[in-house]
């Protein structure tokens, strides 16, 4: 008689299971890298700059808050245009930097409050003050991180993060035609913002 063969069964897979697991996998590995990149220290370091001239101005600007809104965004949307992140930066009694960011496929929007200070060298220093991001407890250095990872800043603006500071160097910053601008007052509670103008230098001429 023949003897007959005992089959084991086939052991089913558990697809759920397995599905389960690998969506656990993406998240905790999205979380760890997300933490990574934002977490580690954003700091842009400033280098010691000589005044843009020593001459007298040309002539000085005083300018609104209204019309200092207008030449941002104008120039916000010329700089960002090829950008898929855009940002927004709006003076009113304080300057505030508006954005968002990415979280597990959820849009956080944000804004950042910054007190402005005019430097010596007609610098102007941002001074973070307060964040607005609803209900979540994010600290300020946290945004600031994201903002400067992740974000498209001008050559001439340097952020600190550990310091929470923004600085717009006017000083490295030049009009198509050459010309320099310097703050030398943004008192925002009285609608009282100045710039003084320079010239370029002689040796800066074609």
């Amino acid at each position: 008689m023949k003897r007959q063969k005992h089959t084991s069964p086939k052991k089913t897979i558990n697809w759920w299971r397995w599905a389960t697991l690998i969506l656990l996998g993406l998240i905790i590995g999205s979380g760890i890298w997300f933490t990574t990149k934002v977490l580690t220290p954003y700091n842009d370091k400033i280098a010691q700059s000589a005044d843009s001239d020593d001459s007298q101005a040309a002539f000085s600007v005083q300018l609104t808050k209204r019309q200092v809104n207008h030449i941002v965004d104008y120039y916000l949307n010329d700089y960002l245009k090829d950008s898929k992140i855009k940002y927004t930066l709006t003076v009113g009694d304080s300057a505030v930097l508006g954005g968002h960011f990415e979280f597990f496929g959820a849009t956080i929007k944000f804004g950042l409050q910054f007190d402005p200070l005019v430097r010596p060298n007609g610098d102007v220093e941002l001074k973070a003050t307060k964040l607005n991001i609803g209900s979540l407890p994010v600290p300020i250095s946290y945004v600031l991180n994201y903002v400067g990872h992740s974000y498209k800043l001008p050559s001439w603006v340097k952020l600190n993060s550990s310091q929470e500071t923004v600085v717009l160097k006017l000083s490295k910053f030049k009009l198509q035609n050459g010309m320099q601008i310097k703050a030398t007052k943004i008192d925002l509670p009285n609608d009282d913002i100045d710039f003084s103008v320079y010239l370029p230098s002689s040796s800066t001429k074609d």
